[in-house]
Order: C-alpha cells, then sequence, then structure tokens
C-alpha cells in the first residue's frame, strides 16, 4: 500500500486510512488517534511522532476523525 495512493483516491475509507498507518508503524513511527469528549469542537486529535529529533512530531486537531487523518498523512509524506 502506498500513502500517496489511497490520499489521492476520490473516496477513501477510514480503513484505509487507518491502514496508511501501518506503514507509519512500520517505518519506525509512532501514531496516535485520540477521542476527546471534554472538548466541544476539533474532538479528534491524531498525531505522528518521530524517535529521532530530525522530524518534529506532526498534529491535527478536527471535528471529524477522517480531516485528522487526512491532514497528518498529507503531511507525513510531503516531507
Amino acid at each position: 500500500m502506498d500513502i500517496k495512493r489511497v490520499l489521492d483516491q476520490s473516496s477513501h475509507t477510514i480503513e484505509e486510512l487507518i491502514q496508511c498507518f501501518e506503514i507509519v508503524k512500520e517505518n519506525g513511527n509512532v501514531a496516535v488517534i485520540k477521542f476527546d469528549g471534554e472538548r466541544i469542537s476539533n474532538q479528534y486529535t491524531v498525531f505522528i511522532s518521530f524517535p529521532s529529533e530530525d522530524r518534529q512530531i506532526i498534529r491535527s486537531d478536527k471535528k471529524t476523525l477522517k480531516e485528522a487523518l487526512e491532514n497528518v498523512l498529507r503531511a507525513y509524506i510531503k516531507d
């Protein structure tokens, strides 16, 4: 599976996005999905952290899980 190919599809599923996070994990990075019931807006937080200090944490807070996953994955493949 290729992250860019999945994101380029016009109608990808959350399951496909989660499979992309398997690639993130296989690359030795850490991916976290948080559901925050305390917040009124942007209740979904997704971030990717890196074991080395070469890259900053990539984080997205959005109103839907799909949006948060997409934003983080787009930033992940950008660099």
